[in-house]
C-alpha cells in the first residue's frame, strides 16, 4: 500500500502536466510581481504605489503581491517546480542512458546478431537473390525517409548515442536554472544611485536611494565606488540619438578605476558581477559649509529633481540637516534650481545662468530664510554659520545591480537550447536488415526501434517491405 502510494505520488509530481502548470503559474507570477513595486507595506514606492492604485492594492496586498519573490506561495511552487523537474530529468536520464546502450551495441551488429535478435521477417521472392533483397530493401526504407548504410550483410540505419542526451540535457539545465535564479534573489543586490557629474560615491547601503538586496548578500565584501565623469545631454552615436547619456567610471577598493563606459538604453557599464544602468537625471549643487571665523568646515552635494507641478520645475531628493554647536539638528535646508520656462512647461536643462533657491526652515517648519543664490555666493544661517553654494550641475541616477548569476543564467540557457535543439532535430532510430536462407526461401529479417522525430512507423515498414519483396509477411516475432 505505502508503495503504491509512493509510486503514484512520484509519477504525479514527475509528470510533464504538471511542470507546465508550475511554470506557467510562476511565470505569471513574477510577471505580475515586476508590475507592482516590492517591499514592506512602509517603504515610501509601496505607499505611493498603494495610494494612487486603491482598488488594486486591496488585491494585491491580500494575495501579497508586494513580497511576490519571498512570499510562501512562491516559494512553494518553485520547490514543487524544482523536485517535478528533478523526478523528469532523473526518468529521462534513466531512459536515455537505456537508449543510448541499445544504440551503442545496435551500431556494432553483425549479421549473426540481428538472426538472433530481430522484430519481423518478411518472406521474399524466390526470384531475388540476396543482394537483390538488400537492395530492394534499403530503397523502400529510404522511400519511407529511413537511409540505411551497407555493412557486409547487414543494412543499418542506427542514430549516433548522443542523439539521446537532448532531452537529459535540457531537463538538468532547466533544473540549473531554477537553483540559479533561486540563489541569485538570495545573494542579489539592486538599486537606484544618484551621483553628480565629477562625484564619486562607494558603492555602499547609505549611498543608495531604493536598494533591494538578498538576505545572504554580503556588503562586507564590496570593496568598490562609482563615480560620473561626464554628463552629455543628447549623446549621439551610430546615427542614433541616445539621449542624456552619462560617463561612468567603476574604481576598486584602491581607487583604481576598473572600467569607465559611456551608459545609455541598451548599452551597460558591465564589470565583474557589476552592472550599471542608466535610470535618469537631474541636477546637483555642490554646497560648503562655512563657519563664522571664515573656515570650510565640511562639504555635500544636494541632488535636485524635476517637477512637473513645482513652481519652479524641480524639487530637492532630500532635506539637508544642519546641527548646532551641541550636535543637534537645528535648521532644514531644501536647495532647488529654478528652470527657464512657466505654467509647469520648464526645459529640463541646466539654465545658461544657474541659481540655487535655498529654503531654511526650524524644526517646527518655520521659514528663516528664502534666497536665490548664485554660484560663489553664501547665504548667513541663522546658528551664525553660512552655506555657500559652490557649483551646479547634473547629476545621474544610475541603476546599480550585483548579481554574479548573469553568465551562469546564460549559460543554462545556451545549454537548455542546446538540448532542446537535440531533442526536436535528431532522430532515434534502429533499423537492422539482414538476409536468413532458409527452406522456404530467403527471408528479410528486421529489427526496429523507432523513438523519437520517426516520419514512419513498424506497421508502415512492415508493410511496404511486404509489398516491395513480393510476398506476403510470415509473421512477427516479439524479442
Amino acid at each position: 500500500m505505502i508503495r503504491t502510494v509512493w509510486r503514484g505520488m512520484v509519477r504525479f509530481l514527475g509528470s510533464a502536466r504538471l511542470a507546465t502548470w508550475l511554470l506557467v503559474v510562476v511565470g505569471v507570477w513574477s510577471m505580475l510581481g515586476s508590475l507592482v513595486p516590492q517591499g514592506v507595506p512602509l517603504e515610501s514606492a509601496v505607499k505611493a504605489w498603494a495610494a494612487s492604485n486603491p482598488l488594486a492594492e486591496s488585491v494585491v496586498n491580500a494575495i501579497g503581491l508586494h513580497q511576490a519573490f519571498s512570499s510562501p506561495f512562491f516559494l512553494a511552487c518553485v520547490v514543487a517546480l524544482f523536485v517535478s523537474t528533478a523526478l523528469c530529468a532523473w526518468q529521462r536520464t534513466r531512459a536515455a542512458m537505456h537508449r543510448g546502450r541499445a544504440l551503442g551495441k545496435a551500431a556494432l551488429a553483425d549479421q549473426q546478431s540481428v538472426i538472433e535478435s530481430h522484430d519481423l521477417e518478411i518472406l521474399c521472392d524466390p526470384a531475388l537473390s540476396k543482394p537483390e533483397v538488400l537492395s530492394i530493401a534499403s530503397e523502400t526504407l529510404g522511400e519511407l525517409d529511413i537511409r540505411t548504410k551497407r555493412r557486409g550483410d547487414v543494412l543499418s540505419a542506427v542514430s549516433p548515442s548522443w542523439a539521446v542526451v537532448g532531452s537529459p540535457v535540457f531537463h538538468w539545465a532547466l533544473l540549473a536554472l531554477i537553483v540559479v535564479i533561486f540563489a541569485s534573489s538570495l545573494q542579489r543586490s539592486e538599486g537606484l544611485m544618484g551621483v553628480a557629474v565629477g562625484q564619486t560615491k562607494p558603492d555602499a547601503p547609505a549611498s543608495y536611494g531604493t536598494l533591494h538586496a538578498g538576505p545572504l548578500f554580503d556588503w562586507r565584501g564590496v570593496r568598490r565606488s562609482i563615480r560620473v565623469d561626464a554628463f552629455d545631454l543628447q549623446f549621439e552615436t551610430g546615427g542614433l540619438k541616445r539621449g542624456p547619456t552619462p560617463t561612468v567610471s567603476v574604481l576598486d577598493g584602491e581607487g583604481r578605476v576598473l572600467k569607465t563606459q559611456r551608459v545609455y538604453p541598451n548599452e551597460q557599464l558591465k564589470t565583474g558581477s557589476l552592472s550599471v544602468y542608466p535610470s535618469a537625471y537631474g541636477l546637483s549643487v555642490a554646497l560648503s559649509m562655512i563657519n563664522s571665523s571664515g573656515f570650510e568646515t565640511g562639504r555635500l552635494v544636494q541632488l535636485v529633481d524635476f517637477s512637473e507641478t513645482a513652481t519652479e520645475g524641480t524639487v530637492p531628493a532630500g532635506l539637508i540637516a544642519i546641527s548646532g554647536n551641541e550636535g543637534n539638528a537645528e535648521l532644514k535646508v531644501a536647495v532647488t534650481v529654478p528652470l527657464n520656462g512657466a505654467s509647469g512647461q520648464f526645459d529640463k536643462v541646466l539654465p545658461e545662468n544657474p541659481a540655487a533657491r535655498v529654503v531654511v526652515t526650524s524644526m517646527d517648519d518655520e521659514l528663516l530664510v528664502d534666497r536665490i543664490v548664485s554660484p560663489g555666493e553664501e547665504v548667513a544661517l541663522p546658528i551664525g554659520d553660512s552655506l555657500r553654494v559652490d557649483s551646479i550641475g547634473y547629476y545621474a541616477r544610475l541603476q546599480v545591480v550585483d548579481d554574479w548569476s548573469t553568465i551562469p543564467l546564460y549559460a543554462c540557457l545556451a545549454a537548455a537550447t542546446i538540448g532542446l535543439t537535440i531533442a526536436f532535430v535528431t532522430r532515434q532510430q534502429i533499423v537492422l536488415a539482414t538476409v536468413i536462407d532458409g527452406p522456404e526461401g530467403a527471408r528479410l529479417a528486421v529489427r526496429v526501434r523507432l523513438w523519437r522525430n520517426e516520419s514512419s512507423s513498424r506497421s508502415a515498414v512492415e508493410s511496404e517491405l511486404a509489398r516491395a519483396l513480393g510476398r506476403v509477411e510470415k509473421g512477427s516475432t516479439s524479442q
